[in-house]
């Protein structure tokens, strides 16, 4: 890459690139969401990655072989899925035989030696012994890529000082997917790789043509910061497009199976073959074996940059890394984890065992909950009484034992009555969120927002969510309703609102998913959703979808009536992003019936505006009575928006197009039922 680089819309964090199906060369791959999700911070990398490697040029990189630290999490529920610690050790030996072009091995093809070795832990953060491999029998085993950051709140090691490779037993509902990867500077909660056991390592229960282990080759070539050979296609200069480096030949589409040869591009100088044998093809396992010397710079440079601390020689020594470390047998490690430690009384709180070691023995004490002590793996717990609970765990195997209290990991509290419905929101105070909605945004990157642009269900506004830029493959970002009293609510309650949304490819869709729960949000019940063309409201297109005068809304109505024994029911309206396009959802009622905004009749005429032409502030004439929700939006010639305020504030002051160029510009008076139109010459 060189320092002309362009950057592109790209994503950060979990790549969601399914290989191929074990069953058929028909694969499921995440990597097209992946192109436009967390578009800020791939840019931002890749623009310090530029400016480090120039401010570099000229200096030499560390020519050592760079040692990445490993914990590989199994995550299962007690069948073939708990892969024994040879096949784990196999898929080490893999990573290493490629990374390193071992002589007489696949991995020693035509490429070149990456000088990166990859060792399993033999030292814990905290410093105890292990072998690397934590076992966690957990329903996370059935893995959905949205709950990736729920992994590592059970099992997690510090990103800057290991390689966390989490190993489960399914992903997205038999989807094909057989494994995903973080990128370089990404968020924290999502560093690692996600692999399915089928293609894990070369012994026990890999299957398919996927069964060499190469799946994580190609994973970890993503982690240190490798793109697909095929990424963007022939492109259009081979050093600034496609996968950014330079000795790659760009290659249109991915390649599968073993083909002998092949040519897709004719853009680069000289016009060579495709790397059909390159680790970050989709070829199978028996196929791949090489890196290219610019995809090892690449990868060395992004080490050197992003990924420094966890090779350091401190760092391989502190996790017993170290070419002298001699491992010895280790006695168990208590640990354990759960996914909510704020409850309210009664309410079931499940505990998991992170123990280190293949303990053989589990003895837990909750001083204050039901049961008080439990022998099992990972036992269910609840509180009665409101406080701060205590919790420990005492574990053993033929080596030792070890035990753990955490003080005060439980807080407890009685469940505030909700209120009573009817409960209704147009979002048309412009305050977002409102009427004590809030928003979950686990990733902190595009989620729920206000949206006045469009031509609503009701109204002038709605919350929208713009899954064309933001295809965080699989991230779920919620509305959350203020917590609802059905229990003393009089009649047969009712979830009622509008949405709007439209596809950008027939082959992706993102799901509108409602969910509701009775025990403080510990554990939500999906009780509606959509997606793919039940979803869709207007046509396939890859521009973003803005609804207008001819959109029909769809509307859904779902029963609340199973949760009528609850006085503190939390609802969701659930946005699971997949690489769609916007969504707009507007008009939500809790209630007997629909509760919304009265629409007033549409307005019909113009907008009166003085003086037109104008040179800057313009005012507006002869209204018409309007309520004190009226907005005005103001947008370009190109129907860009400039402009939105309310309609009392306009005015007062006037409409100020000064600092604007010359042109057509359109004003738009939305208020709730009524829209007015009107236009000004700006001149200067």
């Amino acid at each position: 890459m060189n320092e002309g680089i362009q950057m592109r819309n790209v994503i950060i964090g979990m790549l969601a690139c399914a290989i191929q199906s074990l069953q058929a060369q028909a694969p499921v791959c995440g990597f097209d969401s992946y192109l436009a999700r967390h578009q800020h911070g791939i840019e931002g990398m890749e623009a310090a990655f530029s400016t480090a490697r120039l401010a570099a040029s000229g200096t030499e990189r560390s020519n050592d072989v760079k040692v990445i630290p490993v914990v590989v999490h199994i995550f299962h529920q007690g069948g073939p899925e708990n892969i024994s610690d040879a096949q784990v050790q196999s898929q080490i030996q893999v990573l290493n035989e490629d990374y390193r072009k071992q002589a007489g091995t696949n991995g020693d093809g035509n490429g070149v030696d990456a000088e990166v070795r990859f060792c399993l832990a033999r030292f814990d953060p905290n410093g105890e012994c292990t072998n690397g491999i934590v076992r966690i029998n957990s329903p996370l085993a059935d893995h959905q890529s949205f709950q990736r950051t729920m992994l590592k709140q059970i099992s997690g090691w510090d990103n800057t000082r290991y390689l966390n490779i989490y190993v489960v037993q399914d992903i997205d509902n038999n989807s094909g997917t057989l494994g995903y990867s973080s990128f370089p500077d990404g968020p924290a909660d999502e560093d690692g790789i996600v692999v399915l056991h089928k293609a894990f390592g070369t012994l026990g229960t890999v299957q398919g043509p996927y069964h060499l282990g190469r799946t994580a080759s190609h994973e970890a070539g993503h982690w240190l910061g490798l793109y697909h050979t095929f990424q963007d296609g022939c492109g259009t200069d081979v050093c600034t497009t496609g996968d950014l480096v330079c000795d790659t030949p760009p290659v249109a589409a991915p390649h599968f199976g073993c083909p002998a040869s092949a040519n897709t591009c004719s853009n680069d100088l000289p016009d060579v073959n495709d790397l059909v044998d390159n680790y970050m093809d989709y070829t199978n396992d028996a196929c791949k074996s090489m890196f290219t010397q610019g995809q090892k710079d690449r990868m060395q440079d992004l080490l050197e940059l992003f990924r420094y601390d966890i090779w350091q020689a401190g760092n391989t020594t502190a996790t017993g890394c170290d070419s002298s470390f001699v491992p010895s047998p280790c006695a168990a490690v208590a640990n354990f984890a759960t996914l909510v430690q704020q409850v309210c009384t009664g309410n079931p709180v499940q505990f998991v065992s992170t123990a280190l070691n293949d303990p053989l023995g589990w003895q837990w004490y909750f001083p204050g909950g039901t049961p008080t002590t439990s022998a099992i793996e990972d036992p269910v717990v609840s509180y009665a009484t409101p406080g701060t609970y205590d919790v420990a765990l005492v574990v053993q195997n033929t080596i030792g034992s070890d035990s753990l209290m955490i003080t005060g990991m439980i807080t407890v509290a009685d469940p505030v009555a909700g209120q009573l419905p009817p409960f209704t929101e147009g979002f048309e105070s412009l305050v977002f969120p409102p009427n004590g909605i809030t928003v979950e945004n686990p990733d902190g990157e595009h989620t729920w927002e206000l949206d006045t642009v469009a031509v609503q269900a009701e109204g002038i506004a709605s919350a929208r969510i713009d899954n064309l830029t933001y295809t965080n493959y699989g991230q779920s970002d919620a509305l959350v309703l203020p917590s609802f009293d059905l229990l003393n609510f009089g009649a047969t309650p009712s979830l009622r609102f509008r949405w709007a949304y439209a596809r950008s490819s027939p082959n992706y869709s993102d799901q509108l998913v409602v969910l509701a729960s009775t025990d403080c949000g510990v554990n939500f019940s999906q009780i509606w959703t959509r997606s793919g063309g039940a979803l869709a409201t207007g046509p396939t297109q890859t521009t973003p979808y803005i609804p207008d005068s001819t959109t029909t809304w769809k509307s859904a109505s779902i029963s609340l009536a199973a949760y009528q024994s609850s006085d503190h029911v939390l609802i969701k309206l659930v946005n699971v992003t997949d690489g769609g396009n916007y969504l707009y959802v507007d008009r939500i009622s809790v209630g007997d019936q629909f509760v919304g905004i009265k629409e007033q009749a549409t307005l019909n005429g113009t907008i009166s505006v003085f003086p037109n032409p104008s040179t800057g502030t313009v005012w507006l004439q002869n209204l018409p009575p309007l309520s004190s929700d009226a907005v005005v939006l103001v947008r370009d010639g190109t129907g860009r928006s400039i402009l939105t305020a309310p309609l009392h504030k306009v005015q007062e002051a006037g409409i100020d197009l000064s600092a604007y160029a010359a042109g057509l510009y359109l004003l738009t008076i939305r208020d709730h039922g009524a829209v007015l139109h009107g236009k000004v010459n700006l001149q200067h």
